[in-house]
């Protein structure tokens, strides 16, 4: 990742409640408020070397389409996969749609929300906000370069919703 600016948790809280369109300063406290609360904020870029380091969310649901590693790279190579897994259908029809949108010519939020937990930003990141997104750029060769957020502590290891990608 290369580093573009520092920015303040409230520019990527606010980023984040635009996005998804929420009404109330609480929203998402199930990923927020467990958060370390000594997180730097910058905004970079990702770059080439990042590709097997991006992660998304430790939630179960995303178990059996990333096979259990919790890559984006996995996830993407799995959306042709037929499953019976509930959640992987509902995820992969909704990446399809976004892909779908992309191809229309339509623009999708690239300004994803990750956290990290080294601070010259070598990885592993852990996508707490724009999982989908994640790899529906991943998937059309489109993540690279594009300016996300990215929150770092060394407590992040202790996070539970990136504690997937940092598992051995």
């Amino acid at each position: 990742m290369k580093i573009l600016n520092e920015v303040s948790e409230s520019d990527v809280w606010q980023h984040w409640k635009q996005v998804e369109s929420f009404n109330d300063d609480n929203f998402r406290s199930d990923i927020r408020d467990p958060l370390p609360k000594d997180l730097k904020w910058f905004l970079a870029e990702v770059e080439n070397a990042d590709l097997d380091r991006l992660y998304i969310i430790s939630s179960g649901d995303w178990s059996d389409i990333s096979d259990g590693t919790y890559r984006v790279r996995n996830v993407v190579n799995n959306l042709n996969q037929q499953s019976t897994n509930l959640n992987t259908q509902r995820i992969i029809a909704d990446i399809r749609k976004k892909m779908e949108f992309l191809d229309g010519g339509g623009e999708l939020d690239t300004r994803l929300i990750a956290v990290t937990n080294l601070q010259d930003l070598s990885g592993p990141f852990t996508f707490i906000e724009g999982n989908r997104r994640s790899v529906t750029f991943f998937a059309r060769n489109a993540i690279v370069g594009c300016h996300i957020y990215i929150g770092v502590s060394s407590e992040i290891i202790s996070y539970g919703w990136a504690r997937k990608s940092f598992a051995k």
